[in-house]
């Protein structure tokens, strides 16, 4: 039956099938051949929404667009070229750096391409900087948005796993900004090779910047804050975020209005339902393989070819960066996480440190065809094919990614640095 499970669903995802209704298409035939009733199927579904964890999705939805619709992006962007813009390659840079600020607003790397894009693709072209450069770098940065808190997935994971949002929140923090700055080396190398493009380093400027930026920045430490201080719980701080938006854009600086407020709505509505849509899919497809005995049979194998913590996390990494070709990382959260966490004691890994290495890794296949969805949104921008993104540019970056994720695997303390910090302090 595990065969057959998942020679239906690859062969659906080949057809065009959505992932949500493959995941649930290829569980019937396993699930009549158990002879259990086919009621089960909508009792899943309805029971997988019956989480007070997920209600942080569609608020930290809201909070993203009315924080982007409502000007917190282009001060965001101005901020960080007054700080890196002067650099060789220095918008380049900024996208880096603004794109990790943005990512502690979103929670979304398709939201920070798109918010990022919409502003830097344009001033990067003018300053002379290729195509193919701008939207590799511009697609890549957008990863950030999943990785510097809060982010969805790792909302998805902390639930899946029952690990702490919180502290997966923490853990991602610095791995972030090491992205950043790791990718920011390859953009920093281009600007001195191939462009003259530079300005001089204003101190005014930055101060000038930092204030019009400071309502912005100020939003994932009340949110982190928050949920440390014991003030509220992940899923209530979403919701402080998205009241903190409303404010910001609404009054503060006075972007937004009605109509805006209808389309920010409409935009989380929609990919909250396709969000969950996936999920309730993927506890059909969990119940299935529970039922079967996979996550078990995994664990064995895994047990069997990886002695060491270190083996084990080049394999799961491996295994991470094919399903990240093919899967968007939300529902290869949910179905992998129940796999690969009861492995975890045995290696002496954890939990956090190994959801954080687990999202930055599925992150990477947001850049990597067939499914890559940063890809695709970064062609949006300038209505082109995604062979104007993905080429030698994004391959350097893609390693210089992977060598931060080395890094992170081989000093996972780094990632567990603020979130004992925190625990400590408490």
């Amino acid at each position: 039956m595990t065969l057959v499970l998942f020679s239906v669903f690859f062969i659906l995802l080949a057809f065009g099938v959505p992932i949500a209704l493959a995941l649930i298409l290829s569980s019937v035939i396993p699930l009549y051949h158990t002879g259990m009733p086919l009621i089960v199927i909508p009792q899943k579904i309805f029971a997988s929404f019956d989480s007070y964890g997920l209600m942080a999705i569609p608020f930290f939805m809201m909070a993203g667009g009315l924080l982007d619709k409502g000007g917190v992006s282009k001060r965001l962007v101005n901020f960080a070229n007054s700080l890196v813009g002067w650099l060789p390659g220095g918008l380049a840079i900024v996208v880096f750096l603004a794109s990790a600020f943005f990512g502690a607003i979103s929670g979304s790397a398709a939201a920070t391409v798109a918010a990022m894009g919409s502003i830097l693709v344009p001033a990067m072209l003018e300053e002379g900087y290729p195509l193919k450069f701008t939207l590799a770098t511009v697609a890549i940065a957008g990863v950030l948005g999943i990785i510097v808190p809060p982010s969805i997935p790792m909302v998805i994971y902390g639930l899946s796993a029952s690990v702490s949002i919180g502290e997966v929140f923490m853990g991602g923090f610095l791995p972030g900004f090491m992205l950043a700055a790791g990718m920011s080396v390859y953009s920093l190398w281009y600007g001195k090779k191939h462009l003259n493009v530079a300005r001089s380093f204003s101190l005014r400027e930055v101060w000038v910047t930092f204030a019009d930026a400071i309502w912005a920045l100020i939003m994932p430490f009340i949110i982190l804050g928050g949920i440390y201080g014991g003030v509220f719980t992940p899923t209530e701080a979403s919701s402080v975020a998205c009241l903190y938006g409303l404010f910001v854009g609404v009054f503060v600086y006075r972007e937004i209005n009605f109509d805006i407020i209808k389309d920010i709505l409409r935009g989380a509505v929609t990919t909250t339902a396709m969000l969950f849509f996936v999920i309730a899919g993927a506890t059909v497809f969990g119940l299935i393989m529970t039922r079967e005995m996979i996550p078990m049979q995994v664990a064995e194998w895994i047990l069997g070819v990886s002695k060491s913590q270190a083996g084990f996390l080049v394999l799961v990494t491996i295994l991470l960066l094919v399903v990240g070709t093919f899967m968007d990382v939300v529902p290869a959260v949910v179905i992998l996480t129940p796999i690969f966490v009861p492995v975890l004691k045995e290696y002496d890994v954890n939990p956090v440190a190994f959801g954080v290495i687990m999202i930055i890794t599925l992150g990477i296949g947001l850049v990597t065809p067939p499914v890559g969805l940063n890809l695709y949104v970064a062609a949006g921008l300038r209505k082109t094919t995604i062979e104007n993104v993905f080429g030698k540019d994004l391959l350097v970056y893609i390693l210089a990614a992977l060598g931060v994720l080395v890094v992170l695997m081989a000093v996972p303390q780094i990632i567990m640095f603020l979130p004992d910090m925190m625990a400590k302090g408490a």
